[in-house]
């Protein structure tokens, strides 16, 4: 048998209705481009993938089993957490400080799921590895930076910076976090603007998306009408 063929052919994203007060996103603010290019992309592979011959005469073959399920695996997580992403900014950050303090560990971990999925995406269909850029990075940086693992690991000084983000209001537009630096002997407070590091992101990833998809269209063409 192979495996379950799942039906990732259409998106569910609907406009999330917002019923918070308080913080709230301006609309103008929103990634809604970034984004709807990045699953516009990842819905053009899915379509490219059923009509070339690459379903048949790869991931069909003996063998190829987990293949096809690490396909059809990355091809979900790139679409639920984006999808996720784009409905959780709609809203911004809750104003209660315990909901936003957990929804800030979830929008950057679904960010590093959705990472992860496109380089697993690009190893099942046999594309060139993505070479992730800076706006890759910056977030997955953060994200260490503020859970801690990192602190003894940012230079060959191995100075430690421990950081702290407290219950204090979060926006996309603004998050602000406590930061010791052992080699400096101070402390400082970085803001940051984490709607425009995931714009920067989605844009890097939407990038690799559609180098994945020129090097598939070139090596697995559409099939000849019979």
């Amino acid at each position: 048998m192979r495996p379950l063929e799942l039906d990732i052919h259409s998106s569910t994203r609907v406009s999330l209705s917002c019923t918070r007060t308080g913080l709230a996103a301006p609309r103008e603010a929103l990634h809604t481009f970034t984004m709807d290019t990045l699953l516009s992309l990842r819905r053009e592979i899915y379509d490219h993938f059923h009509a070339s011959t690459i379903r048949d005469d790869l991931f069909l073959l003996a063998g190829n089993r987990d293949r096809f399920a690490q396909y059809e695996t990355a091809m979900l997580l790139i679409q639920d957490a984006g999808e996720a992403l784009w409905a959780h900014r709609e809203c911004d950050f809750s104003p209660s400080a315990m909901a936003a303090y957990i929804e800030v560990w979830g929008v950057m971990q679904a960010v590093m799921i959705q990472q992860d999925a496109l380089l697993e995406l690009a190893a099942a269909l046999g594309a060139t590895k993505p070479v992730t850029g800076v706006a890759w990075s910056a977030i997955r940086d953060l994200r260490n930076q503020l859970v801690g693992h990192p602190i003894n690991k940012r230079s060959l000084s191995k100075t430690p910076l421990r950081a702290f983000m407290g219950q204090q209001p979060k926006s996309y537009r603004y998050l602000t976090y406590e930061l010791w630096d052992a080699g400096a002997d101070r402390t400082t407070f970085p803001r940051v603007n984490l709607g425009q590091m995931f714009d920067a992101y989605e844009s890097e990833a939407a990038d690799h998306l559609a180098a994945i998809l020129a090097q598939m269209r070139q090596a697995w063409p559409i099939r000849a009408e019979s």
